[in-house]
């Protein structure tokens, strides 16, 4: 199986640098041209099918990748970002001015401390999971573009590794760029990595 992994486009979240999850926001100019780019590396690719998270800085770059073309576009929400509960849109200035005690336990243990009225990263790392066996069982031979998030693609992507989960920051994905998989039941290679095509 050919699975290409692509970030969204740019959004206002990164550029001002909170903590987006589950806000729904759309793509910036910027993000929109990263999707664009995208999309013409991938436009000589004979996809079966486009999957994004749901989410609209999601599907718009999955939108741009499928323009004028006849390939399937699913939505499937278990690639979303990890909800960030009481902390989507804010800083992590302001929350260590704000909320020191339980923002510090977090930075010291994220994988174990509580977001509040979050998604704890257990709760994610099963989703994700759930994710991958989906992609399991799609046919051999399968050419599938993944449109989703950071977290949710580096989890993802240290899980097809076989790779512990805390393993995902090794893999910092960025936008505009594209990341090739060839893989099989027994195998995981990693053919390109935030590929710009430059």
């Amino acid at each position: 199986m050919k699975l290409y992994l692509i970030r969204h486009g740019q959004t206002q979240a990164n550029v001002d640098g909170v903590f987006c999850g589950s806000s729904d926001i759309a793509l910036t100019a910027q993000g929109e041209t990263q999707a664009q780019h995208v999309a013409r590396q991938l436009a000589e690719t004979p996809l079966d099918c486009v999957i994004h998270s749901g989410m609209r800085r999601s599907q718009a770059t999955a939108e741009f990748i499928v323009k004028g073309r006849e390939i399937a576009v699913e939505s499937q929400p278990l690639f979303r970002e990890m909800g960030f509960g009481e902390w989507e849109m804010r800083h992590h200035k302001e929350l260590e001015a704000s909320e020191a005690e339980g923002y510090q336990q977090w930075c010291q243990d994220w994988q174990k401390a509580a977001v509040p009225q979050g998604e704890s990263f257990t709760e994610f790392t099963g989703r994700i999971r759930q994710a991958l066996q989906q992609i399991h069982l799609r046919p051999p031979g399968s050419c599938v573009a993944i449109v989703a998030h950071q977290g949710s693609l580096s989890l993802l992507l240290a899980m097809m590794l076989k790779l512990a989960p805390a393993d995902m920051w090794r893999f910092p994905f960025k936008q505009g760029c594209l990341c090739e998989i060839d893989l099989s039941p027994g195998a995981c290679v990693i053919q390109r990595f935030n590929d710009s095509g430059i």
